[in-house]
């Protein structure tokens, strides 16, 4: 018994003698700063998009260019890797209903 008392006195003086650092950060701050220091991108390939420099060419004419089976353009029941049917429809701003195809189209 005295042996368990005399480790358990060893590792109090042991751990009195070695303090932990303390830092002035709260632990939100720190997460705040590490998220501001890190800079991740993430850029979704879109089928119906083609980068070119500081231009972005888009609509159903890339798209068909770029897929191995244009067909699968105009199947209801198409594999999600050849796009949404959504990402060519160009929509009304004040009904937001679709107005028409995009075809081609060019983003500076």
């Amino acid at each position: 018994m005295k042996g368990i008392l005399i480790l358990f006195t060893a590792f109090g003086l042991a751990a009195a003698d070695n303090p932990s650092v303390q830092t002035d950060e709260s632990m939100d701050a720190r997460t705040t700063r590490r998220i501001r220091e890190t800079n991740v991108e993430i850029t979704l390939e879109r089928p119906n998009e083609l980068t070119v420099g500081n231009l972005t060419l888009e609509g159903v004419a890339v798209q068909a260019i770029r897929t191995d089976n244009p067909l699968q353009l105009i199947n209801p029941f198409a594999p999600p890797e050849y796009g949404r049917a959504e990402d060519n429809v160009t929509r009304d701003p004040v009904s937001g209903k679709a107005s028409g195809l995009k075809l081609f189209s060019i983003k500076f």
